[in-house]
């Protein structure tokens, strides 16, 4: 689906469509667990999703994506 990414959520295995244009970052830490912020609220806190997939993976399906 254009526009879309499909991830898997880490915590629960659930398979998820991001929709690209609400991505405002893709974090990767120490660990290399990933994490796809989706905005940030009124106290600037991040909302998103944790993920399985690495960060080169999702670099790699949001360009096929856009």
């Amino acid at each position: 689906m254009k526009g879309f990414i499909e991830v898997t959520e880490s915590d629960g295995g659930m398979k998820v469509l991001c929709p690209i244009h609400r991505i405002t970052g893709v974090v990767c830490d120490a660990n290399g667990e990933v994490f796809i912020e989706m905005g940030t609220d009124k106290g600037d806190v991040s909302s998103g999703i944790l993920v399985c997939e690495s960060f080169d993976e999702i670099k790699a399906k949001i360009n096929k994506g856009v």
